[in-house]
């Protein structure tokens, strides 16, 4: 599941993203990439996330503990 969600963040916001990356890692991932995202996360996983949960979880290893706990 984490190499999923890295794969994910890797075509949004391109390579040298790893679990440590986040929010402001590089010029794509803003604050609308980080919206850009949560909505692939929502249609790979099939889950839903709020407006606290997409602006309060802003590196890969928050997102992926977050998916976990939804999984």
């Amino acid at each position: 599941m984490e190499k999923r969600v890295i794969e994910v963040a890797k075509k949004l916001f391109g390579e040298g993203i790893d679990e440590n990356s986040q929010i402001g890692f590089n010029e794509k991932w803003d604050s609308l990439g980080q919206i850009n995202l949560f909505m692939a996360l929502e249609k790979e996983f099939g889950v839903k996330f709020d407006y606290d949960e997409i602006t309060n979880n802003t590196s890969i290893k928050d997102i992926i503990n977050l998916i976990k706990n939804k999984l």
